[in-house]
């Protein structure tokens, strides 16, 4: 349970998502609302103390002096797209000596960009936005990249932004104790349940299954257009105009797997999503992606390594 207030400070820069950081305080501001005013509170500052343009080109204006952050707050670096093609060294710099003096320090959509330019998350598990996932691997190749939504176990929390920013606080606040606020908080803004940080991202298809063969690209998206209602692999040729046996072999060129396998892997990751929501009962959640109850417990463990009701279980338990 928390036991004194905690104060998040967002450093905003020219260009940060909107989304991402209004999803981040709005969390905060509910909490508030709902009576934790004393267990959390946030400020806004800028690198200059001046107002700062989100990418949506709205303005934000800062409340607290950059020089004047409360001491053991929560640092929350907020960037954009582009923080990969223009390095900000002031940023960096500013970084690097609130980790000196003891801040904990975050990151949320591009944000993580910066930590990796500022040399924090060498050899730590980081979860970036998929957009700078090339930039992070090329050129900071001691970072762990994940695809997942958040990462909230390490050294320095980070999330991919968007609406993910809102389940890293949410699970920040659940892991602090408050799991009957966390509920309260995700009704008062209509979430759906707090999404878990081991869900994956929602990748592009040409991201997942990296292939320049426009036929194969035409069934993989045909395969993730019918997710639920999966269609024969042989209807599937028919509608891009040839036979299964062609499909097969384009499928063993590009993939090493015939189309079966990898359909089945793309219900069973956006299935697995669902699972670990725990929105939906896993009867409905297997017939709805075309397995059988029992068939699908015992692909689910041979592709994931656990049951889906186990994972499920201790999704529950992490969140409690």
């Amino acid at each position: 349970m928390v036991k004194q207030g905690i104060h998040f400070v967002f450093v905003v820069e020219t260009g940060f998502t909107m989304q991402a950081f209004s999803s981040a305080v709005e969390v905060l501001r509910v909490a508030r609302k709902l009576g934790a005013e004393d267990l959390f509170s946030y400020s806004v500052v800028s690198l200059d103390n001046e107002s700062v343009a989100a990418s949506n080109w709205i303005e934000v204006l800062p409340n607290l002096d950059i020089d004047e952050l409360p001491k053991g707050s929560i640092i929350v670096a907020v960037a954009g797209a582009g923080a990969d093609r223009q390095p900000n060294p002031t940023m960096s710099g500013r970084l690097r000596r609130w980790a000196r003096e003891g801040h904990p320090i975050w990151a949320i959509s591009s944000g993580v960009v910066r930590l990796a330019q500022a040399g924090l998350v060498d050899d730590c598990t980081v979860a970036p936005h998929w957009e700078d996932v090339p930039y992070l691997k090329d050129n900071h190749p001691r970072v762990e990249v994940s695809t997942s939504l958040f990462v909230s176990d390490e050294k320095y929390p980070t999330c991919s932004g968007g609406g993910a920013a809102a389940d890293l606080m949410l699970n920040f606040i659940a892991r602090s104790g408050s799991r009957d606020l966390v509920d309260e908080i995700a009704s008062l803004l209509m979430i759906d349940g707090v999404r878990d940080g081991r869900m994956k991202q929602a990748l592009p298809a040409e991201l997942r299954y990296t292939t320049s063969n426009k036929t194969v690209f035409a069934a993989m998206r045909l395969m993730e257009a019918n997710s639920f209602d999966a269609l024969p692999v042989q209807e599937i040729a028919r509608r891009i105009g040839i036979s299964q046996r062609q499909l097969e072999r384009l499928f063993k060129t590009a993939f090493s797997k015939t189309p079966k396998a990898i359909y089945q892997e793309l219900r069973l990751q956006e299935a697995r999503q669902e699972v670990l929501a725990g929105r939906r009962s896993i009867l409905d959640i297997a017939l709805d992606y075309g397995f059988e109850p029992a068939v699908f417990s015992k692909v689910y463990r041979r592709v994931f390594g656990i049951l889906p009701s186990k994972e499920r279980s201790l999704s529950a338990q992490t969140m409690s």
